[in-house]
């Protein structure tokens, strides 16, 4: 294939949803996007995806977490499938959606290349002190426990575009992904050096639905002392916290700003947890760096929501991040939101994971650069 223009279809299997993009390589040009709702309960089809892909070359499949296997975007073969399979012990919120897709595309496509893209891999080489948890070391020997991290498909897409819209070079970088899942990340010479997600996608920052870090202890005590079954306390962390937990109605920042503005104390108090716990993840992973050049919002929050992203910098001066409000207010996509004397960058980009799995399928079919 090297020397073709290559499009390459990468596939994005969500909990409720089914995101795809056909992307030209190397001009890295979107021939077509699309996405459809797909709550969980449906089977995965690419019907309305292949409708308007066009020409495909090779496919690119989103797998949210690798495991300790995967260090590396991988080709997707029997062996890999069967391994893949074995994640959704770890990941039963992603996984099985992912190989859903996975096989819905092969089903469909038979004939080409099809390539696992893996957001644990930006983070696989964090240092050891950053991606090991304080348990005792018989544990972690035997079954392999760590700090994953995740959403390093975006990430790295983040991190690669923030000197371009800069227009300087950016060594000290940190990723605020805010999206359905929220995480922080530090960024080093485009290296991952910290982040807030951990064993599973669960650690860090209060999320839609996902209640981010809590005391293990107050765990303890809901299973020991409250009666709480594991299912249950499972469901609590994952499908029913966050800002849906906290007040009441949704896991959608929108209707809870909604119903904040309408004078719903609990609203008003999810908004402040949130805001709250992004600043604490952006000081937490802050040590991981000497100085910062740029913050990044990204994500659906990140990006289109300029009170939270506001919000989130309004006790971060000290950091050297200068908002401009006006600059806050209109932007869109990709845009410097910096005021005219700031130290230190705060931009917004457009979340493209699609980019950054274009690129690792490219480099294994040979065609990377």
């Amino acid at each position: 294939m090297r020397g073709m223009s290559l499009r390459i279809l990468a596939v994005n299997s969500g909990s409720s949803s089914l995101k795809g993009s056909v992307v030209t390589w190397p001009a890295l040009a979107t021939a077509a996007r699309v996405e459809v709702a797909l709550p969980a309960d449906q089977p995965v089809s690419l019907d309305a995806m292949l409708a308007r892909a066009g020409r495909v070359d090779a496919v690119a499949h989103r797998v949210v977490h690798g495991g300790a296997r995967f260090r590396e975007a991988v080709r997707i073969d029997g062996p890999v499938r069967a391994a893949l399979a074995e994640l959704c012990e770890i990941d039963p919120l992603h996984a099985p959606r992912a190989i859903a897709g996975i096989d819905a595309a092969q089903r469909a496509l038979p004939r080409l290349p099809h390539f696992a893209c893996f957001d644990t891999v930006f983070h696989a080489a964090l240092p050891e002190a950053a991606a090991t948890y304080a348990l005792p070391r018989a544990w972690i020997e035997r079954w392999g426990l760590r700090r994953y991290g995740f959403h390093g498909l975006s990430v790295a897409h983040a991190a690669r575009r923030a000197p371009e819209l800069a227009r300087a070079p950016l060594r000290r970088v940190i990723v605020a992904h805010l999206g359905s899942g929220c995480s922080v990340t530090a960024v080093a010479d485009g290296r991952s050096v910290d982040t807030t997600m951990g064993y599973t996608p669960l650690e860090g920052v209060v999320m839609a639905t996902r209640s981010g870090s809590v005391d293990p202890g107050l765990l303890i005590d809901l299973l020991r002392t409250r009666g709480l079954s594991i299912d249950a306390l499972e469901r609590g962390l994952v499908r029913e916290g966050g800002l849906l937990g906290l007040s009441g109605a949704s896991g959608d920042l929108r209707a809870v700003r909604a119903a904040a503005e309408a004078g719903d104390a609990r609203a008003r108090l999810a908004i402040d947890v949130f805001v709250r716990s992004v600043q604490r993840a952006v000081g937490q992973v802050a040590t991981a760096l000497d100085g910062l050049d740029a913050l990044v919002f990204t994500g659906g929050i990140g990006e289109h929501d300029a009170g939270v992203r506001a919000a989130v910098l309004a006790n971060l001066g000290w950091m050297g991040l200068g908002l401009d409000p006006r600059k806050n207010e209109a932007a869109s996509s990709d845009a410097d939101l910096s005021a005219e004397r700031s130290p230190a960058r705060v931009l917004v980009i457009e979340a493209r994971e699609d980019l950054t799995m274009v690129r690792e399928a490219a480099a294994l079919l040979g065609e990377g650069q």
